[in-house]
């Protein structure tokens, strides 16, 4: 089949997603590529329609082994037409679990045909010592090679209404979703609110940037990692020694696993 356009759609709070589904895109072929940012509460309310003959590239960051929570109101403005899709997730060294499925399933859902998917290991969001500075050049060339077999696969599409169905690792039902931990503040604050300004949710208030939202914050760790003084964090106790015991339960690398 021919593809006219090529479409990265990524939430990315912090940046590796949208990092690893613009490699993706590149790498499969000479099509015009457009990037759609999901990191915006406006961004999330358009609705968008899409063509058999584009190729659309979904990504998002896993949290406790599921898509963040606001993906359900994202999918509900993505409309596809037996619209050929990637879906990748990037995650933090330790396990998918059920993200990759659950992406694919909402792709079906939204009327795309999901010729591919992939996870991908990335630097923790908040243990930076865990996939520390992942993807790396190791990586990026799987990445590379992935694209590659992404864009045979596409060449020898003949009837995309007729492809079957895309086998993807997971459980069915998915497995519950967790409550997430909430950062705050502490006295390091210096009211800058950056944190306020980054957020993709609107969880942080508007007069106090120490205080957050716990009915509204899905966990992505984004005001933690653009604090300039480090004055948010997660400081339930119990969060903070799986962080440590998870440097060792996450220390051997994972590779890039594919799904064509």
């Amino acid at each position: 089949m021919i593809i006219t356009r090529i479409i990265s759609i990524y939430f990315s709070p912090n940046g590796t997603t949208k990092k690893i589904v613009t490699k993706t895109a590149k790498g499969i072929g000479n099509s015009e590529i457009q990037e759609i940012d999901l990191n915006t509460i406006e961004s999330r309310k358009v609705e968008r329609n899409f063509s058999k003959d584009e190729l659309v590239i979904v990504g998002f960051p896993v949290y406790s082994g599921r898509l963040p929570k606001l993906s359900e109101e994202i999918f509900k403005n993505i409309k596809g037409n037996n619209t050929p899709a990637i879906a990748i997730v990037s995650y933090g060294n330790r396990e998918y679990g059920d993200a990759l499925l659950e992406l694919k399933d909402n792709l079906i859902k939204s009327g795309m045909k999901v010729i591919s998917g992939a996870a991908v290991v990335a630097e923790h969001c908040y243990n930076k010592n865990v996939a520390t500075n992942r993807p790396d050049e190791k990586d990026d060339l799987k990445i590379l090679d992935y694209a590659n077999r992404v864009n045979d696969k596409i060449k020898n599409i003949i009837t995309i209404e007729k492809l079957p169905v895309l086998y993807i690792k997971g459980h069915s039902p998915y497995r519950p979703l967790k409550s997430n931990q909430i950062p705050t503040g502490d006295k390091k604050c210096i009211e800058c609110g950056i944190c306020k300004e980054s957020c993709p949710v609107n969880a942080i208030d508007e007069i106090n940037f120490r205080l957050t939202d716990s009915d509204i914050c899905i966990g992505c760790g984004r005001c933690i990692n653009v604090c300039p003084t480090n004055a948010r964090a997660i400081r339930n106790e119990g969060f903070i020694q799986f962080m440590k015991k998870l440097e060792d339960i996450a220390k051997e690398r994972k590779e890039i696993e594919v799904f064509i």
